[in-house]
């Protein structure tokens, strides 16, 4: 925002102090150089512990009520900026944080697809939830002998025959999967498929994750 931070700072410093027109100063070279980088941080902590550090005023005398023109001239800075004098969510912070499936779930409006997709959640659960108890109980043996090449026994080769998907599922569920990616129901929700499967809403939020639409294919190529 287009904000003359000289002017504000000169009616700041309007009637005050030797003492506290050059803590203004300090504290605007300080917020400036704020301004320039990257991430913006005007919140009173981040701000009254840079200045302290640099010999300027303390968070403590921005708070106070006789500190209101340190705070003002920090807001415009933060104004300017386009931003506020609230701490800027970190990373880590849940606000970032990708939905949960159940969460998810909830976005379907159709109680057969949110059932067939609930299935397939529960379903995925489970399978993680069997895969952590395996690596938890998983025992590695490291042989030291040298290494010795066998012969290879022609005869002794096996071939292992995969149960085939057909039959498993009901007309009903192969129904449902094929309506869950339908193009012309995901456009009509305002939902988009990203190139590896992902599923997201109108505002580009995922609401399947990557390889989703995938899998419901290569599960119908099956049966």
């Amino acid at each position: 925002m287009d904000i003359n931070i000289d002017i504000i700072l000169d009616d700041l410093k309007e009637g005050k102090s030797q003492r506290t027109k050059d803590s203004l100063d300090n504290l605007n070279t300080l917020l400036e150089t704020e301004f320039n980088k990257d991430e913006h941080d005007y919140s009173i902590a981040h701000i009254g512990r840079l200045s302290k550090a640099s010999g300027g005023i303390s968070t403590v005398s921005i708070r106070n009520k006789s500190g209101s023109h340190y705070r003002l001239l920090i807001d415009a800075w933060a104004t300017k900026a386009n931003t506020t004098m609230k701490k800027p969510p970190s990373p880590q912070s849940r606000k970032y944080d990708v939905a949960s499936d159940m969460e998810l779930l909830k976005y379907l409006s159709d109680p057969a697809m949110r059932a067939v997709f609930g299935q397939i959640i529960a379903e995925k659960n489970k399978l993680k939830s069997e895969n952590r108890i395996l690596k938890q109980n998983i025992e590695v043996n490291i042989d030291m002998r040298p290494n010795k090449i066998a012969p290879i026994n022609q005869n002794s080769q096996v071939v292992q025959v995969l149960p085939s998907l057909s039959g498993m599922l009901l007309d009903s569920d192969i129904e449902a999967l094929q309506d869950a990616i339908k193009e012309e129901k995901i456009n009509k929700l305002g939902w988009t498929v990203s190139k590896y499967g992902a599923i997201k809403d109108e505002v580009g939020r995922t609401l399947f994750k990557t390889g989703f639409v995938l899998a419901i294919q290569k599960v119908l190529a099956q049966v």
